[in-house]
């Protein structure tokens, strides 16, 4: 659409994995784990985590920020005039 800055955050689903879980197989490991009090990596994942860790809560606010700053920062600038060599 004429008028909006692209990238535009349009919908999000699930939460991102945390940094350095293991892929998707170390993040569907990792779910598991918190997911059940008495799996045996509960506490040590719980811990990992640092905080209490919801998939499907999404800071959506947060994201379009980000998003938003991108769409800034990669926006076309008007061509600037330049003198001609000599």
């Amino acid at each position: 659409m004429p008028g909006l800055a692209y990238p535009l955050l349009i919908d999000a689903t699930g939460r991102c994995p945390l940094e350095d879980v293991g892929g998707p197989w170390g993040y569907a490991e990792f779910l598991e784990a918190i997911a059940d009090p008495q799996h045996e990596n509960h506490t040590e994942m719980m811990e990992w985590a640092g905080e209490p860790f919801d998939p499907t809560k999404i800071d959506t606010g947060a994201h379009a920020k980000a998003v938003a700053a991108l769409a800034k920062a990669w926006s076309r600038k008007p061509a600037v005039k330049r003198k001609p060599a000599i």
